[in-house]
């Protein structure tokens, strides 16, 4: 059945693209703040901050990234830069938040490391999302320029 000019191939395309999306969402949202407070060993306090500076980063570049991409046209596509520009910020963000690292015994380094991940992770996360969610509307055919 075609459902407003979508085939079945383009919304199971579009469903498969959201996986990885909540995949990394379920990591992120269930397992952080345990893997801070028992595997990594900071503070209660210290993983609440780190997981609120994701939350900030993401809620000051969400309408940033929304903003501009309406406005900017570029080569490759207008929704297709910001997801680009966003993986290549969550890819190896998100490796040194579960990756972790050796901080010589500094318990500063290691609070400004777990601090500092998650707000550039969710910088990249924002321009992901937003730019994979704007495309929901120009799915249908009814919409695309003919």
């Amino acid at each position: 059945m075609i459902r407003d000019g979508v085939t079945k191939v383009v919304q199971l395309g579009y469903a498969v693209g959201h996986f990885a999306n909540d995949l990394c969402a379920s990591m992120w949202f269930i397992y952080m703040s345990y893997y801070l407070i028992n595997v990594v060993q900071l503070s209660q306090n210290v993983a609440g901050l780190c997981l609120l500076s994701g939350q900030i980063a993401d809620g000051i570049t969400t309408p940033i990234v929304g903003y501009f991409s309406d406005k900017i046209e570029c080569p490759c596509g207008k929704r297709n830069t910001w997801y680009y520009l966003g993986s290549c910020l969550v890819i190896p963000s998100f490796l040194c938040i579960w990756v972790g690292f050796n901080f010589f015994g500094s318990q500063e380094g290691k609070n400004a490391w777990y601090l500092i991940w998650p707000a550039i992770f969710n910088v990249g996360w924002a321009s992901v999302q937003i730019a994979h969610l704007a495309i929901v509307n120009q799915l249908s055919y009814s919409n695309r320029k003919r």
